[in-house]
């Protein structure tokens, strides 16, 4: 699940292993150890025209040398390029679906000649040319520093201990997917999608969960709109506030505004697996997530 922009488109914590009662790292000791880091590089924030300024993160990608622009989407299964930017360049032929890079790495970070999709009904440009997926980020510690807009992408040795030590909750991935445990109030779900791809959406979630977290009826009374667009295909959903603080584990993200699409009222229910809604960005901005993609698969945060 991803929401592409229009441009005119933890109960018990765990750090790292053992559970802990308080963060160990604080947000400020965390960007302090990343500020030279060569497997880091600033991350932009496009805006979705309809909303909020910090509408999808591209991060800058190095692909066979050329530095293209990339929309960081966890729910997306693989990294795919728009148009006919693959062909153009010179590296696939106007009828492949797929290639696999000569090279490619994020800062310093290579990744060993990954398998990218092409797309070309999407539109590509100077802001973004196509979407970083989840494959590329599996088997690394991938760390979003939201405040300071920093994207790194470590290999396990080389993370940094206060990293390491940032208190966290047990992830799960499973076809494809990231699947993070998500509490609100007496709803427990542990088929949650981390999805970055869906920026502004705290959470989203088919219509009958939509109810049971928000009170409400029906979307007539919902008091908030988010108007955007998922692979090129436009889409409103309807929100409001949950009635108890949402929880990603042990770690307290407050009352989060909860959207649902009236249109498709069982958009998930539909999905061949098992996943419940999503998790966007939006309860994680005030701080630094860390995406350990190893065999551990945990997330850390610290604000």
């Amino acid at each position: 699940m991803t929401i592409k922009i229009a441009f005119a488109a933890s109960a018990i914590a765990m750090a790292w292993g053992a559970p802990v009662v308080a963060q160990a790292s604080s947000l400020a000791d965390a960007q302090t150890v990343l500020a030279d880091r060569s497997e880091c590089t600033t991350f932009s924030w496009l805006p979705n025209p309809n909303g909020d300024e910090r509408g999808a993160i591209t991060v800058p990608v190095s692909v066979n040398g050329e530095t293209l622009n990339l929309q960081l989407d966890t729910g997306a299964n693989a990294t795919i390029l728009y148009g006919s930017k693959s062909e153009d360049a010179g590296w696939t032929s106007p009828d492949a679906e797929s290639f696999r890079t000569h090279q490619f790495s994020i800062g310093s970070t290579a990744v060993d000649r990954p398998a990218i999709y092409l797309d070309r009904n999407m539109t590509a440009g100077d802001e973004v040319a196509g979407t970083l997926g989840l494959a590329e980020l599996v088997g690394r510690v991938s760390v979003i520093d939201y405040p300071g807009r920093r994207f790194c992408l470590f290999a396990d040795a080389d993370l940094p201990d206060v990293l390491r030590d940032i208190p966290g909750v047990r992830g799960t991935l499973r076809n494809g997917k990231l699947f993070v445990p998500v509490k609100v109030g007496d709803v427990a779900s542990d088929a949650m999608v981390f999805d970055t791809g869906s920026s502004e959406l705290p959470l989203w979630v088919d219509l009958e969960l939509w109810q049971k977290l928000t009170g409400l009826d029906n979307t007539t009374s919902a008091p908030r709109t988010f108007e955007g667009s998922s692979w090129g295909t436009k889409i409103t959903l309807s929100g409001a506030s949950t009635k108890s603080p949402v929880m990603l584990g042990a770690i307290a993200l407050g009352p989060q505004n909860v959207f649902t699409n009236a249109a498709k009222p069982d958009s998930f229910k539909s999905w061949p697996f098992r996943a419940d809604g999503v998790l966007g960005n939006a309860p994680l901005w005030d701080g630094m997530l860390v995406l350990d993609l190893t065999g551990r698969v945990r997330l850390g945060f610290t604000r």
